[in-house]
Parts: structure tokens; sequence; C-alpha cells
């Protein structure tokens, strides 16, 4: 695995290299380009939770519109930090948005958002679940709630119970395969790639985009410049609009140290999160904000950084046992590191206000631990963070392999290991020592831990892992208005220009479990609509008589025309009777990859169900998305 990332950074780094710069290398003048590669109406950059969104509404709105998404990584790591994140998303009740409001205004503190941005936010979060629950049904996925069963309001995560609003009605929900009756990790991405792919809708892995192509008059963004596989430029003109979904600057230790002053940080989720977007935005005369909020919004989590990944895992949020703590840079205890701080994104409580833990200001810190925690499971957590959730790392019950692999240090005696970590004996020793003095008292007087997360350290061998901050998010980028257009500075938007996701998030300071995902859908969703200026029908089931689109359809033959891979498909519906007697593909059947049994098998299910909730076709996914996006269209007229 190693040598395969390996190979795939050097081949990352190589092919960005190889772009030609100009003397503004994130932004090309128009008049640079004289012949456009490509033109689509809607450019998408990044394949995370927010483009993928975009993309699949965009396609819903206008099924001709030519929409393209380029995505910086390769197709097997692909999904940006929504498929290494914890894949709740937050709905409030519509009932109850002022109280949500207000919960949200108190998290914002001391760095409120406009008024209008916050009611527009919040009324988002509580009225788009319909549009979630249909995109899911489309690829057989749904939504599941946290507490399990059906939709409870109260039945959430909650981080800051003490705050005004906290008591909003409320749920926290995810995605997962239907039937599954389990959470997935990545569930939520997973799902909305999967539309995306139903659709039909053109992906380019492994090609970043490198280069805004603007007006230099008037500031309008006409293309991308991209970096294709072969390591040249590609042109891209965008007759409608570029929307950037391209995530933070998690993983570029240079941005961390200019714009929050840390020595070290990681990022748990996607490498390929190096401030891209932010670079571009910059040079397009983008008014930023949120690059550092009183607090870092998603946390600093803490990590376990290797030489195998570019990306950290995360130390348990529950240890398995009470055998262990941790150290500062001058072999110290120097918090209670035993609190459940994960519940509120990795913040605790200092003179009245929530704050950061304190990690990035004691570097280098080591989580010290005996012979019986080792044995008694692992001291990274088995979900979360980008090498488990997305290159499939599973990392040894007993911690034996990452002992063997050089992870966890290992010694016969306390004296050894702090040698080994460049300790002083003495420090290390004498550390333990009244950590175990305050065990055998039953209170921790240094720091008030809970006696019942703490047992001595005292059978060998003896173990230290260096722990690391590692970020899950970031919130900076350029300011955004409610339509999702990027904004200058007098609060003009830059013409052709959007943004969604984490990159520019209206999240400002404290983070409320959920709103990320969230944020990514809505924000995702109205770049879309505002680019392609109208928005998708959703019908439950709840409106329709069996939530079939031709029911309540008079008889007669109705037919819509699709976009198939290479030309349009034209499907023709009958009904007779108030049922679905008849499919046929009346134009554009060449270009279907469907054989003729596939194809009546499929039609005759539909119409023998009368269902349109079918399975689609293996090896024709989207083909069969073509008929059922088709029947939508048809009916809806």
């Amino acid at each position: 695995m190693k040598k395969v990332w390996s190979l795939i950074i050097c081949l990352m780094l190589a092919l960005i290299l190889t772009v030609p710069t100009s003397a503004s290398s994130w932004v090309r003048d128009a008049t640079q380009v004289e012949v456009w590669d490509r033109e689509v109406d809607f450019l998408i950059v990044g394949f995370g939770l927010a483009g993928a969104a975009a993309a699949v509404e965009a396609h819903d709105i206008d099924p001709q519109a030519r929409i393209l998404v380029l995505e910086k990584m390769p197709k097997e790591l692909a999904g940006g930090n929504s498929i290494a994140s914890g894949q709740t998303f937050i709905v409030p009740d519509g009932a109850d948005v002022e109280t949500f409001k207000t919960y949200i205004r108190s998290c914002n503190q001391p760095n409120p958002i406009p008024e209008e941005y916050l009611d527009w936010m919040c009324r988002g979060f509580a009225t788009q679940l319909p549009w979630v629950n249909s995109i899911a049904a489309g690829v057989d996925y749904e939504t599941g709630y946290v507490g399990g069963g059906e939709l409870r309001w109260g039945s959430m995560v909650l981080e800051f119970d003490s705050f005004e609003g906290s008591n909003f009605n409320g749920a926290s929900a995810h995605l997962r395969k239907k039937g599954v009756g389990s959470f997935e990790n990545g569930g939520v991405w997973r799902c909305f790639a999967k539309a995306a792919e139903a659709r039909g809708i053109e992906v380019l892995y492994g090609t970043p985009a490198v280069s805004l192509v603007q007006e230099a008059a008037s500031g309008k963004v006409t293309g991308v410049i991209a970096c294709s596989l072969d390591g040249s430029e590609v042109s891209i003109k965008a007759e409608k609009g570029v929307l950037l979904a391209c995530g933070g600057f998690e993983n570029n230790l240079q941005m961390q140290r200019d714009f929050n002053g840390l020595d070290m940080v990681y990022t748990a989720g996607t490498p390929g999160n190096t401030g891209d977007g932010v670079k571009m935005l910059m040079e397009a005369g983008a008014q930023m904000w949120h690059m550092d909020n009183a607090t870092q919004s998603g946390g600093y989590w803490l990590g376990i950084k290797t030489d195998a990944y570019e990306s950290t895992f995360m130390r348990n949020f529950s240890m398995p046992g009470g055998s262990w703590i941790e150290i500062n840079a001058i072999g110290n205890r120097f918090y209670n590191e035993g609190g459940t701080y994960h519940r509120q994104h990795m913040k605790y409580m200092e003179n009245g206000k929530y704050v950061d833990l304190p990690h990035y200001r004691q570097l280098p810190v080591y989580l010290i631990f005996d012979e019986s925690l080792r044995v008694a499971g692992t001291v990274a957590t088995m979900w979360l963070s980008w090498p488990i959730t997305t290159e499939g790392y599973k990392w040894s019950t007993d911690n034996s392999a990452e002992i063997e692999k050089g992870w966890i240090v290992k010694a016969d005696t306390l004296e050894e290991l702090a040698e080994q970590i460049g300790y002083a004996p003495e420090t290390l020793v004498g550390t333990v020592a009244r950590y175990n003095g305050m065990v055998d008292a039953g209170v921790d007087s240094d720091y008030g831990r809970d006696p019942a997360t703490m047992a001595k350290i005292e059978k060998g061998p003896y173990y230290a892992v260096a722990l690391t901050p590692t970020l899950v998010a970031t919130t900076g980028g350029a300011k955004r208005d409610t339509a999702c257009r990027v904004l200058d500075w007098d609060d003009n938007p830059i013409p052709n220009l959007y943004e969604a996701g984490e990159l520019g998030s209206y999240i400002s300071n404290l983070y409320q479990n959920g709103c990320f995902l969230s944020e990514a859908m809505l924000s995702g969703r109205t770049a879309a609509q505002t680019v392609m200026g109208g928005k998708s029908e959703v019908v439950t089931a709840e409106e329709g008589t069996a939530g079939n689109p031709w029911d309540g359809a008079s008889d007669g033959r109705y037919a819509a025309n699709v976009q198939g891979m290479h030309e349009q498909v034209e499907v023709t519906f009958t009904v007779s009777d108030g049922k679905l007697t008849a499919i046929e593909v009346t134009s554009g059947r060449d270009s279907m990859l469907m054989t003729d049994d596939q194809l009546s098998a499929y039609i005759g299910e539909i119409i023998g169900g009368q269902t349109a909730s079918v399975d689609v076709v293996t090896g024709a996914t989207t083909d069969s998305q073509l008929i059922i996006n088709a029947m939508a269209a048809a009916f809806a007229k």
C-alpha cells in the first residue's frame, strides 16, 4: 500500500509540475486561451459531496445540459473529506427553525454570519430531506437515523447543550444501502456518487484544475485550465458557470502556518485538499472569510501519523483501558486526557469558553501506555480517518502489527522508552509515578480525569506513539451569498464563479455535528440551481398515490428525450386504464448498451410490478437510469 500511495503522489506531483505557468499561475487571462479544447455548460471542480450534489441537481433540472466534473484524485481515492467523515447530516424540524437558528447563532459567536445567510442555511437544512430521500431512493439507498428506526425529533448528536436554542427539535441522519439497516462508512458520498453515475455525468479523475480563466475587464470566469492524465494542459470553457467544490487546505502545512500559526498539523481526510481553491479564489479577486476562526471549527483531533499514509489515523476516542497518559514536550501531563472531547469536535471548556484542545501548543506529544492496554484493544479508532475509510487499512486488534511496523515504540522499561523517544528517563518515570499515585488515591488532583478511566501504568513492556493535531476540515475560502455566488471585496458577485462545500463554509466558529454534510448538499444543490436557472422537481411517496410518475396520468402516450451515453434517446410510455402498459425506445436505441433481452426484462419488471423502483441492470446502470429519467420527464409534462 505504501508503494502504491507513493506512486500515486509522485504521479500527481509530476503532472502538476509539468503544467506551464504564467505570471499568475492560478488565474489565466481569458486572452491567453485562443482555442478551447472543450466546451460545457456547467463545470464542477471537485467530486466530494458538494460537487456530486451539484452535478445531480444540475442534471435533474436539465437532463440535456453538458455537465463535467474535474476530480484531482484518482477514482479509487475520490470522495473528498465527505467520504472520511462521520456521515451524519443534521435535519432540524421545519416547524422549529427559529430555535435551531438561535442555537447556530450561538455556535457562530464571536464571528456571526449575516442574518439572512443564517436564515437561508437553517431553513435549507430543514427542508432538503425529501430531496435527499428522492436521490437515495433512485440508487437503492435509504436514510437512517441516530437511535435507529424512523425519523424522531430529538434523536441526534448535540454538541453544546448549554447554548441557547440547544433544545431545538432535530435529528441526525446518514445514508446507507437499502435494507442493510446499519451505518455505512462513506455512505452519504457513495449515494450521491452513484446517483451521478446513474445519470451518466462525466467525471474526469486524476485531472486537477490548475487555473481559472478570467476576463480582466469584467472579472467574468469563462472556464478552467486543467491538467490531464498525460500531463498536458486542457482548456475547458464553461458557458453557464464554474463551481469550485474542491475542499479546503488541511493538507497544506504552509497555509496552516500562515493562516493559523501552526507548527505541525496533518489531515485525517483526503490528501488532495491542498488549498487549490483558496489560491484560485484569492487571485480571482474574491473576498476571503473564515480563514482563521476563533476556533478551528472542525477541531484539532488527535492523529497518529505514519510514513505509509499521507493522512493520519486517529487516536481511539474511547481507549480500551485506563493504563495510559499523554505527555507534552517537557514530559508532563498537560490536560485531562480522558475526556470525551469528540462529542464537541475536540473542544473543551476554559474560563467559560469552548477552545481547541491544547496539543498544538504542546508538541511533541506522546501517548504512553503499558502492556495491559496494548492487549485490551486498538489505540487507533476503527472508523473515520482516510487510511481506514478510503484506503482500507485494518489496524490490528492488539496493536502488534503497528509495533512491528515501527509506528508504535516498544521498550522493556520506562527508562528505555524515554530514551527512545528523546525524553529524560527521570522525567518520564516521575510523571508516570505521579499518575500512578493519583490512581491509588482515587482522584486526579492535577486535571480532574475521571477515576473510572484511570488505571496504573505498571505492566511492561511499555509503549509510546506520537500524537499530532489532525484536521477533519477547514472552513476558509471565499465569501459567498445565499445563491452560492462568489463575492468580491465590494460584496458583488464575480460573474460565473460559484462555490460550495467546506471551501468558504458558512460555519464561522463552533461546529455542530452534521452541519458540514448538510451544507455540502445544500450549497452544491443551490449553486446548480443558480447556474441552471431552475430547481429540480421532487416527488415523494407521500405526494403521489404510490410514488410512481404515471400515477394519476390520463390514458395515452407520453414521450421524453433524454441524453444517453452518446446521443439523445427518446422513450415513449403508454398508460391504459390508469396503468403503465408499454415502454418503447422510439429513437436512439443503437446508442444504448443494454441488450434486447436485458431491455425486455427490465421493462417487464417495471410493467409487471407497476413500480418504478426496480434494480438497475448490472453492466447497464446508465441505460437503466436513462429509462427512469425519461419516465420522470415524460409524466412531468
